[in-house]
């Protein structure tokens, strides 16, 4: 009874909408949501009456909870996207619509959707930025040796201000992960290093470079890089786990 009372207050949301009720049709979706709160359907119907109204924060809300009911709702993934790209968090946006795309592909509104997100994160990126993220979906699809090639690429794109900088590090702490998965422990060590030169407390560099020490049996190395990191961040697991797994071993960190 509850949940077809609640499909009621749903269509008569929807008649409020169409007539551009959208405060009337908020209240409606969330009489349906009090009564069926498992319903994604609902959420994200009230999800776009809020985004029509600009109220952004509250679309973005209900298109979470709409995904928290059934993960594979791909109108609360696009929902979610429009909310976030009015709020120009573009690369969130874009994550959002590619999980619709993915669960939808042929839905010609969600690859749109897609293809502006990605074109409005993309603007005011400077050249190593936008090949940086070409790397990210590289490495993201198990395209490891791919992502390093990018990754070099973008490396060597940087230009030496401020911002490409921090891109620099990132991607040379990314292809340093590339190399761990390319069982190339040199190599980790090399981007790790050079990291760590420009910022020494860069945590995925000290973890990434101890776990390369500890593959060549390096272990006085490994665990003073463990110690580093958890000196920055006590709650950093993998640091704990590694200086745990050392001082079993008769290891000490050098204070």
């Amino acid at each position: 009874m509850a949940t077809k009372q609640a499909l009621k207050y749903k269509d008569e949301g929807n008649v409020h909408f169409k007539a551009g009720e959208h405060a009337k049709a908020i209240e409606k979706y969330t009489y349906a949501t009090e009564l069926d709160p498992n319903n994604p359907v609902f959420y994200t119907n009230r999800s776009n009456a809020y985004y029509i109204m600009k109220n952004y924060e509250k679309s973005e809300r209900d298109a979470r909870k709409s995904i928290k009911c059934k993960a594979t709702w791909e109108k609360g993934h696009y929902r979610l996207g429009m909310a976030l790209q009015a709020q120009e968090k573009f690369k969130e946006a874009k994550d959002a619509f590619a999980e619709s795309v993915r669960l939808k592909p042929d839905n010609g509104t969600f690859k749109s959707a897609l293809a502006g997100a990605k074109a409005a994160m993309m603007k005011g990126m400077s050249q190593a930025e936008i090949i940086k993220e070409e790397g990210n979906i590289a490495f993201k699809g198990g395209k490891i040796d791919e992502a390093e090639k990018v990754y070099t690429r973008a490396i060597n794109a940087c230009k030496s201000d401020a911002k490409d900088t921090a891109i620099k590090l990132a991607c040379l702490a990314n292809r340093a992960a590339c190399y761990r998965q390319l069982y190339n422990p040199d190599g980790c060590i090399d981007d790790c290093t050079e990291v760590l030169k420009i910022d020494p407390r860069h945590q995925k560099a000290l973890i990434r470079r101890a776990q390369a020490y500890e593959s060549m049996e390096r272990y006085q190395e490994a665990i003073d890089d463990y110690f580093q990191c958890f000196m920055i961040n006590s709650k950093a697991t993998v640091a704990s786990q590694g200086l745990n797994r050392l001082r079993s071993l008769g290891f000490r960190a050098k204070k």
